[in-house]
């Protein structure tokens, strides 16, 4: 995570056949895009991602139904996919792989609510799954 505590401002970037027809991308490659796809950084930027939506409560995300009920299967299989978001973490790779966005909203929703790459947001467990089962859109 060391390519990401001393950055003062992160500019996000997807790149364009990463955008489905609609403007959206998944997390995972607005992350990579970001980092100039640099793993550490990807993962680092990811889990910070991850966790300011979730403290935020941002109802933008959109997950197919294939993919919701595989990270459903997985949660019941082990809880840590919610639980560790930790930079280190291959957890964040796969929710943050099927966790899909609008990049523009997205990039709007990160500046009105002051997203700041070196604060460490780390929202509650119970929240967490809140998130990912009331908030994220199926479909």
């Amino acid at each position: 995570m060391a390519a990401l505590e001393s950055v003062d401002v992160v500019e996000l970037q997807v790149a364009p056949e990463n955008l489905d027809s609609s403007g959206f991308a998944s997390i995972w490659n607005v992350a990579s895009a970001s980092c100039q796809g640099e793993l550490e950084s990807t993962r680092a930027l990811a889990a910070k991602l991850l966790c300011f939506l979730c403290q935020k409560g941002c109802d933008f995300v959109v997950v197919s139904t294939t993919d919701a009920e595989y990270l459903d299967a997985w949660f019941e299989r082990d809880n840590k996919l919610l639980y560790d978001w930790k930079p280190e973490s291959e957890k964040v790779d796969v929710l943050s792989q099927h966790a899909e966005v609008p990049f523009e909203a997205l990039v709007s929703f990160l500046a009105n609510n002051k997203f700041n790459p070196n604060t460490n947001y780390s929202p509650k467990r119970a929240d967490r799954v809140d998130w990912f089962t009331n908030e994220w859109s199926v479909g």
